[in-house]
This record gives C-alpha cells, sequence and structure tokens, in this order.
C-alpha cells in the first residue's frame, strides 16, 4: 500500500486528534531508535579503540555477520533484546534504559 493511500485511508477511519497522536508517537518511537542505535554505536566504538581492535575482529567475537556491524557502526541496527545482551556481554557492561517522561 502507498503512503498516499494509507493517509487516505487513515483520514477515513481515525479523528484528526488519533491521527496527531499517532503521528507524536511516531516520531517519539524514531528519536528513541535514533538514541539507542548511537549509544550501542558509541559504546561499540569505544570498546573497538580500548581493545585496539578491528572490525573483523568484532564480527568474530560477536559471532555475527559483517553486514549487521556494519549496520552497528553506521547506527542503522534494529537488534534484537538477544543480540543486545550479546554486545553488552562482550563489552562486559550492562545496559541500562532509562524512560522520561516529554
Amino acid at each position: 500500500m502507498k503512503l498516499g493511500k494509507f493517509k487516505d485511508l487513515a483520514k477515513k477511519r481515525f479523528s484528526k486528534e488519533k491521527i496527531a497522536q499517532m503521528n507524536r508517537e511516531v516520531a517519539l518511537e524514531a528519536e528513541a531508535m535514533r538514541s539507542l542505535q548511537k549509544n550501542i554505536k558509541e559504546a561499540l566504538d569505544l570498546y573497538m579503540e580500548q581493545q585496539k581492535i578491528g572490525f573483523n575482529e568484532v564480527v568474530r567475537r560477536l559471532g555475527s555477520t559483517p553486514r549487521q556491524i556494519a549496520q552497528i557502526q553506521k547506527g542503522s541496527s534494529n537488534l534484537r533484546m538477544s543480540t543486545l545482551a550479546h554486545i553488552s556481554a562482550m563489552l562486559g557492561q550492562t545496559p541500562v534504559i532509562m524512560f522520561k517522561k516529554k
């Protein structure tokens, strides 16, 4: 379904207030995703620098694919919780997720 058709369907099905609420939620989700990606990328970059290791060694240590590590380094990955836990164990750190009221 094209975006234009979806928007037309949404206008017919939902009130303006509901659409505005959904748009705010989408914006918050996108912001949260960018923040998480940035934090994971920075933690991995710091780990690589401190350990004096390169890309291929991170791939090896995580048992991951080069593509997934490249996505993490670009800040464009969409990680599963198990992958996050695996990265956390490699880093020797515990991830902390905090929720702040907007």
